[in-house]
Formats: C-alpha cells, sequence, structure tokens
C-alpha cells in the first residue's frame, strides 16, 4: 500500500517535470525564433534586389518553422494590385502554377476582391486566416482548382500577414501549414508576428534603395545630356568668338584705318569681353575632354618654378591696375622638377593666381614654392581677401560650384577650381585650400618631384 506522503511526491514530481518540459519547449521556440531573425538580418543586409530577399525570406521561414510553403506579394500602384513577386519551389506551390492560366511573372491580384484574404490583409494590415486555398487566390484559380491542391498537398490552413512599415502597407506574403491554426504553438505564433514585422523593414529598406538606383540612373542621364549640351554649344560658339577677337584686334591696331580715341576704349572693352568668353568656352571643352578621357596630354620633366615665373609675369599689369602688392618667394635651393604636362600646369597656376587677385580688392598676393619634405614640391598663392567660411569651403573644386558670397560680385562659372582639381590629380598630386572668413585665403597644390 502506497503512503499518501509518497503519492504526493509522485504527483509534486510529475507536476516539476511537466512544468520542466513546458519551460524546456519555451526555451527551444526562443532560441529557434532568435536562429531565425538572425539568418533574416544576414539575409537583410545582403541583398540589393527585392526578388532575392524576398525568395530567401520565405526559404528561411518555411524550412525553420516547418511550413508547407509560403507566397509573396507585394502592391503595384499602376494596376491597383498585389502582384506576386516570390514563392517557394514547394509541392503546393508547383500544383498551384500548373493550373493557374499565367506565368508566376504575370501573376496579379486585384485589391477590391472581397472574398481574397491577401488583398483584405494588405488593405486592413491585420492578420487574416483561412482554411481554404480558394480564398488566397481567388479569382485566379477555381474552387475545384483549389480543392485539388488541398488534397494533393494536405494543406490545412493558410495564415496572410501584411508587409508593413509604418503607416504604409507594402504587400503581404502566405504562409500554408499542414495543420489548423489553432494547433501553432506560442512560440510559432511568437516567431510569424515578428518575423512580419522584420519583412516589412527589409522590403521598405530596399524599395527605397531602388527608387534611389533609378532617380540616380535618371540624374546621370540628366548630367550626360547636359555635358553633351554644353560641349556642342561651346564648340559653336569658339569658332564665332574667334572671329570677332580677330576682327576687333585688327580694328584696334589701326589694320582698317585710325579710329577716334573713344571708339577705341569700347573696343577694348569689347575685346576684353570676349575674351573672357572664349576662357569660359574653352574651360567648358577641358572639362568635357578632361572627364570623358579625351584629354591630350604633353607630359615632360619641368621645373616647376620655371612655369610659376612665367605666370606671375603675365599677372603683374592686373594686380598692379588694382593697386594690389604681387610678391614671389622661391627660394634658391628649392628642388622643383615634376613630371607634367607644362600648358596644363601653367593654367592651374593661372586660375589660383587670376582667382586671388579677383577676390582681393586691397593688400598683397603672396605667390611661393616650397618643399615639405623630400619627395614633394608645393605651390601656394595666399591673399588677403574676404576668406570663405568653412561652410562654403565645401562647396569649392566642384563643378559649376562657387562660395556664395562671391557669387554676384565677380562673373565666375566656377569651372576653374574644378579643371584645377582634376589636372593636379592627373598629374599625381593634390590640391586644397586654408581660409577663414574675413582673414584671406591659401589656395594649394602638391606635386611628387621626379627623384
Amino acid at each position: 500500500m502506497v503512503s499518501r506522503s509518497t503519492s504526493s511526491s509522485y504527483q509534486r514530481y510529475k507536476e516539476v517535470t511537466k512544468e520542466l518540459y513546458k519551460k524546456n519547449l519555451e526555451l527551444f521556440g526562443a532560441n529557434r525564433e532568435l536562429i531565425l531573425l538572425q539568418k533574416l538580418y544576414e539575409i537583410t543586409t545582403s541583398s540589393l534586389k527585392l526578388e532575392d530577399l524576398t525568395q530567401r525570406f520565405i526559404d528561411v521561414i518555411v524550412k525553420d518553422l516547418n511550413f508547407l510553403s509560403a507566397i509573396v506579394f507585394l502592391k503595384n500602384p499602376e494596376l491597383n494590385s498585389l502582384k506576386v513577386i516570390a514563392m517557394t519551389k514547394s509541392k503546393v506551390n508547383l500544383i498551384a502554377l500548373k493550373l493557374f492560366a499565367s506565368p508566376l511573372s504575370s501573376l496579379e491580384l486585384p485589391l477590391d476582391i472581397k472574398e481574397n484574404i491577401v488583398a483584405q490583409a494588405y488593405i486592413s494590415k491585420r492578420r487574416e486566416v483561412t482554411h481554404l486555398f480558394y480564398k488566397v487566390f481567388t479569382p485566379l484559380i477555381t474552387e475545384e482548382k483549389a480543392k485539388i491542391i488541398e488534397e494533393v498537398s494536405k494543406v490545412k490552413s493558410t495564415i496572410v500577414y501584411p508587409l508593413v512599415f509604418g503607416d504604409e502597407s507594402l504587400g503581404a506574403f502566405a504562409v500554408s501549414m499542414k495543420k489548423d491554426i489553432e494547433d501553432l504553438s506560442d512560440s510559432e505564433k511568437t516567431a510569424l508576428k515578428r518575423v512580419s514585422s522584420v519583412f516589412g523593414v527589409a522590403v521598405n529598406r530596399l524599395m527605397i534603395y531602388q527608387d534611389l538606383q533609378i532617380v540616380n540612373i535618371r540624374l546621370k542621364e540628366i548630367d550626360a545630356q547636359k555635358d553633351e549640351f554644353i560641349s556642342m554649344a561651346a564648340h559653336e560658339l569658339r569658332a564665332p568668338m574667334t572671329a570677332i577677337k580677330g576682327y576687333v584686334s585688327m580694328i584696334i591696331e589701326g589694320d582698317t584705318g585710325d579710329i577716334p580715341e573713344k571708339a577705341r576704349g569700347f573696343l577694348v572693352d569689347a575685346n576684353a569681353i570676349n575674351e573672357r568668353l572664349i576662357r569660359l568656352v574653352n574651360n567648358m571643352l577641358n572639362v568635357s575632354r578632361i572627364e570623358e578621357g579625351r584629354m591630350v596630354y604633353q607630359e615632360e620633366e619641368e621645373n616647376l618654378s620655371t612655369v610659376t615665373r612665367t605666370v606671375f609675369a603675365q599677372f603683374r599689369p592686373e594686380a598692379e591696375r588694382k593697386g594690389l602688392e604681387l610678391k614671389l618667394d622661391i627660394p634658391t635651393s628649392l628642388k622643383d622638377k615634376v613630371r607634367v604636362d607644362p600648358d596644363r600646369i601653367q593654367e592651374v597656376i593661372g586660375n589660383l593666381l587670376s582667382n586671388a587677385i579677383k577676390y582681393t580688392d586691397k593688400g598683397s598676393v603672396v605667390v611661393r614654392l616650397t618643399q615639405p619634405n623630400a619627395k614633394t614640391v608645393r605651390f601656394e598663392v595666399e591673399d588677403t581677401g574676404p576668406g570663405i567660411s568653412k561652410e562654403e569651403q565645401e562647396k569649392l573644386f566642384k563643378k559649376f560650384s562657387r562660395a556664395e558670397s562671391s557669387v554676384g560680385k565677380t562673373t565666375g562659372t566656377g569651372l576653374g577650381l574644378y579643371i584645377s582639381k582634376l589636372l593636379v590629380e592627373k598629374f599625381g598630386g593634390i590640391i586644397g585650400l586654408a581660409s577663414e572668413d574675413g582673414k584671406g585665403s591659401t589656395f594649394w597644390f602638391e606635386l611628387p618631384l621626379v627623384i
């Protein structure tokens, strides 16, 4: 005869065992959920196409949660429908594909079909459940064909979760299983709920990425069209402007006879304006040639000091007209042999020196060469102009970009510094500036020495 205490102990043992089994089951479910979410996270970070991401998501979900099949639908705003974008290669779906009148790529679910639980889940942003496979694909399939699928594949129920991000429905995904909804464990229900949230975030991320890709492609096309137009317009403008320059120069020099001094002054001004336009056109053509790799370079070993002195002499009259002190600082022991195209590096120095004089109203402009280390020579042009704020410095050296403080005060296109950067980098150097608002500016570039 079993004592009462022994019976009580045995009962307690059974309860503890049952509770322990329940806890172990919950722990197993939680671990399985964590593993599943980790897999989905890895897919999210490695997928750049919606088709790839959605297919990999449902393959993992079906395998890890032991479901029969899964299908993903995404919104198609143009047709007011949901388009099938991915489905697992399971028995259920393979049978369904054979019974559909259309291929997978053209399957669209109208959103105005009330009997369709996928459409309803998308519209209501709530989970929908059915024991009838017909309700997943109506009106794409008849009830008779749906029953065939259920019988052959043993589908008992299907759950549809909306793919939601914020307040927006992006689509839906359906999972079919060989058991009733009521037989799902708490851990399976929790896993599906969390998976649907992760799914929505992942799909939204890729939709934004793909939209940006489309916009980026379009912007590149527009930019290419703009560059083509600028290049074509520049070619068309250069010939007549060169002719105008020649004719005006002939008149100024007296080849057509004497002209009044007042008229001469007008012609000199007109010639200067025409020269500026020719430089603008040449800059636009040079940008196009450099960017497209059509620029021809005649590289040779050259002393940077020689090129600097040549450009310095050209700009001295302009500095004197503005009342600026123009200084040249080149150490006698400087090593300055570089491999460049002399004409192009002269263009760079001319751009930097021209800007310094243009934007400086009083004070001085200093041109100097230094050797920061045994392998590099540095060119600098320092001015006492208005300086450039940190915010405006970010805009410089970019195509058609100028400091806002200079716009309207002086002429320019913002191409000079951009071209200078391209050329300096072509010769293996770097370019930059140092400036503070109200304290002048120093523009510089460094080139590797010929050792």
